[in-house]
C-alpha cells in the first residue's frame, strides 16, 4: 500500500539527504496517516476494510468506499450468513454510506454484522483533489512525529495545526 506521501517527498521536506533514517521517516508517515484515519474517519489508502456494525440499517463510519464485498452476519439460529449483495444497495457515494434494503433479515440477539469492503482514495492525488488541507497535514504530521520520535509524542502547537486542517472532514456524532 502506497502512502500518500512519497519516503522521497517527505526527506525533502524533512531536509534528510541520508538514507540512514528511511525507516524512521516512513513510521513517521505511516502515524501521521493513522493520525488523520482516527481523527477524519477517512480511509487514505486504497484497501480492504471490516466495520463491525450493531444492527443493518446502521450508517457506515468508512469512508470513501469503492465497493461492497461482503456482509456477513448471524441469523436466529445462531448460523453464520454471507448477505446476497441482490438483497441490499449499497449507498457509497456520499458520507455517510449506508445499506439500504427493503426487508433485512432477522438476527441473533447481540450478534453484529461485519461489513468488509474496499475503500480509501486511489492517490494523493485524489486525496489533494478532495482536501488539500489533508495533505498539509501529513506533512505538518510526518514532520511533528520525525522531530518527536524520541517521545513518541507530539507537539501540541502541531497537532492543533493538524486538528484545525482536518476538522471539516471529522464525522461528527451526536
Amino acid at each position: 500500500m502506497a502512502e500518500p506521501i512519497s519516503l522521497e517527498d517527505a526527506k525533502a521536506q524533512l531536509r534528510i539527504l541520508s538514507d540512514d533514517e528511511d525507516d524512521v521517516v516512513m513510521a513517521a508517515i505511516t502515524d501521521a496517516r493513522g493520525w488523520i484515519e482516527d481523527y477524519t474517519g477517512l480511509i487514505l489508502t486504497r484497501r480492504a476494510v471490516t466495520e463491525v456494525i450493531a444492527d443493518f440499517g446502521h450508517d457506515l463510519s468508512t469512508w470513501p468506499i469503492v465497493s461492497i464485498d461482503s456482509v456477513d452476519y448471524t441469523d436466529t439460529d445462531g448460523l453464520d450468513h454471507v448477505l446476497v449483495d441482490t438483497n441490499y444497495f449499497a449507498q457509497i457515494a456520499r458520507r455517510p454510506a449506508r445499506l439500504v434494503a427493503r426487508a433485512w433479515p432477522r438476527m441473533m440477539s447481540g450478534s453484529t454484522i461485519a461489513v468488509t469492503m474496499t475503500a480509501g482514495f486511489a492517490s494523493p492525488e485524489a486525496i489533494q483533489l478532495f482536501s488539500p488541507n489533508i495533505m498539509r497535514a501529513m506533512r505538518i504530521l510526518t514532520a511533528g512525529f520525525f522531530n518527536d520520535r524520541e517521545t513518541g509524542g507530539l507537539a501540541g502547537d502541531l497537532e492543533t495545526a493538524a486538528k484545525r486542517l482536518c476538522r471539516s472532514m471529522k464525522r461528527w456524532g451526536i
